[in-house]
């Protein structure tokens, strides 16, 4: 329970087919020594096509849905940028650029000016982040550093 509902979320993730290089979405599988992973895609599993859907990916692109929108209703998964202008007279027009990570057990966004990170949750209004996903740490890592 927070703040009076209860919260659901699809619990899923995503990471980059070693081969084609395509994002992957779906369940994570790792071997016995979490040396390899795979995600099982889609998330409902057709028994007809069962061996075509496991996508070997690399592991260090693993990333977990937040259970979260942004302001266009994509899904932000750890490893997205954020960016966000400000609105409020003391910073509007600013452009904030966030990385979304997870730790001490929520999803946040790293806040280098503050070397905080603030937890997802204190963004939302009316179901979605009023932040927009303008990449990912993997495929735009030069976001992170502007």
């Amino acid at each position: 329970m927070f703040g009076g509902l209860i919260m659901n979320r699809e619990i899923k993730f995503r990471g980059k087919d070693i081969q084609s290089g395509e994002w992957r979405y779906g369940y994570v599988e790792y071997n016995y020594d979490k040396s390899m992973a795979r995600i099982v895609s889609p998330l409902h599993i057709d028994m007809d096509s069962f061996p075509s859907q496991f996508f070997k990916v690399d592991i260090g692109t693993i990333s977990q849905f937040t259970g979260l929108l942004d302001k266009d209703g994509n899904e932000i998964y750890e490893g997205d940028i954020l960016m966000c202008i400000g609105q409020r007279e003391d910073n509007k027009g600013r452009k904030y650029i966030r990385n979304v990570l997870f730790t001490n057990g929520a999803f946040g966004m790293k806040l280098p000016e503050w070397k905080c990170v603030s937890c997802l949750c204190n963004h939302i209004v009316n179901g979605k982040i009023n932040w927009e996903i303008v990449g990912n740490i993997f495929d735009n890592p030069e976001l992170i550093d502007s």
